[in-house]
């Protein structure tokens, strides 16, 4: 069991680590490229159709893989396919000379992510013992953060040319999966605790069934305008980095580096404080409303940076925010969980508040640019958004004992 939950964590990391470079550094510099006057125009609409498949394809290939039946198990085979077709749309988003080439590469892209990630998420709940949930939740839960502070140092002081990076990305996600599929070994029949729900024909009215939970509703909702900040922080921030900052001259990569390395370290420092009092934490919606708080005032701060020592500042104080949001965030996820017979369909529901900001926060980028608004408009927007989550996680309902997976 130790040797598979080592290998399932390095699994998770690494897919992350092919997915946050790209979105970060990769297709920025490569949509600037292709025409540096529209760039944002060029990356908002690859995002948006791309967050379109990637909540369609979450959906779909997870649905599919619940009623696998193969040698190889349920979730194994698909997982294998999930790289190989990673590793080609590689190559597509590398070949892309167009626009809207590089629109088809992008969705092409998260089609092939989605595929691996869909049921990879699904060995926690098949695999990982309740006893040891809460542990590996908290690791996976540093998996993407950690991730964005790899994989911007990697494009910072690794290969400098497209290829060559795409190359390395694609080789740390090869070995990793290498490791997990040799050492995983899938049982013959599905975890009893996820029969119920994961035998059930799917049905698309049972979709809006969880909605009803206020409680649901309101983590989901906060978690969509959580999501949706992060994306616009995330995505734009090698442009906000030029444009704003004035950063062209230098390597815009190595100070995107820094500033994602000093965020990464405010949310580990938080997370291990989290995790040291976590038994004296009753209410985990009152650590998730700070982080909410604490982000929208770093984005604000971020928006009207002048130069670079106010953004590190900025990002200092944002990384505190998400690492008090993201330590309670699966611990919150599992509070508002309406039933306990729809546990894997309610989860999966909660996967579609981090996948749709993909696409809203391209979207929203493309009407605010289209209305003259810059790059420092979209962080003033991720700050709204941060905003409307301390809204919503006011209305969480507390009850008297939180109930647990």
């Amino acid at each position: 069991m130790t040797l598979f939950l080592a290998a399932y964590l390095l699994l998770f990391l690494a897919t992350f680590l092919g997915l946050a470079p790209v979105f970060q550094i990769i297709a920025p510099l490569h949509a600037g490229a292709l025409d540096p006057d529209t760039k944002t125009e060029i990356l908002s609409r690859a995002m948006f159709w791309g967050a379109l498949v990637a909540a369609a394809s979450n959906l779909i290939i997870g649905a599919i893989s619940d009623r696998t039946r193969s040698r190889f198990g349920r979730r194994r085979p698909w997982i294998a396919i999930g790289v190989v077709l990673t590793i080609i749309s590689y190559i597509g988003l590398w070949r892309a000379s167009t626009p809207a080439e590089f629109v088809w590469a992008v969705v092409g892209f998260q089609l092939a992510f989605n595929t691996l990630m869909a049921p990879l998420s699904a060995v926690f709940a098949d695999r990982v013992p309740l006893a040891l949930r809460s542990t590996i939740s908290a690791l996976l839960g540093l998996s993407y953060p950690l991730a964005v502070a790899l994989g911007s140092s990697l494009m910072a002081l690794g290969p400098q040319t497209e290829p060559g990076r795409f190359m390395l990305l694609g080789a740390l996600l090869v070995t990793a999966a290498v490791i997990f599929l040799l050492s995983s070994r899938e049982p013959d029949r599905p975890n009893p605790l996820n029969a119920a729900s994961g035998e059930r024909p799917w049905q698309v009215a049972s979709l809006t069934t969880p909605f009803k939970s206020r409680n649901f509703s309101v983590v989901w909702g906060s978690r969509l305008l959580i999501a949706t900040g992060y994306s616009f922080v995330s995505t734009y921030l090698l442009f906000f980095i030029t444009d704003a900052l004035g950063r062209s001259g230098s390597s815009p990569e190595r100070f995107h580096a820094l500033l994602t390395g000093v965020g990464f370290a405010s949310v580990i420092v938080v997370t291990v404080v989290v995790a040291l009092f976590g038994k004296k934490i009753i209410h985990r919606q009152s650590v998730a409303l700070v982080g909410a708080i604490i982000l929208c005032a770093a984005t604000a701060l971020l928006s009207t940076s002048a130069n670079g020592v106010f953004a590190i500042i900025a990002f200092a104080a944002y990384g505190i925010g998400q690492g008090a949001y993201g330590s309670v965030e699966m611990g919150l996820m599992a509070d508002a969980l309406p039933s306990a017979e729809d546990r894997g369909r309610d989860m999966g529901l909660n996967n579609l508040a981090v996948a749709l900001p993909q696409a809203i926060a391209p979207l929203a980028a493309l009407i605010l640019t289209a209305t003259g608004g810059d790059v420092r408009t979209l962080y003033v927007a991720a700050s709204g958004c941060f905003a409307g989550a301390v809204v919503v996680l006011g209305l969480f309902r507390r009850t008297q004992g939180y109930p647990t997976l």
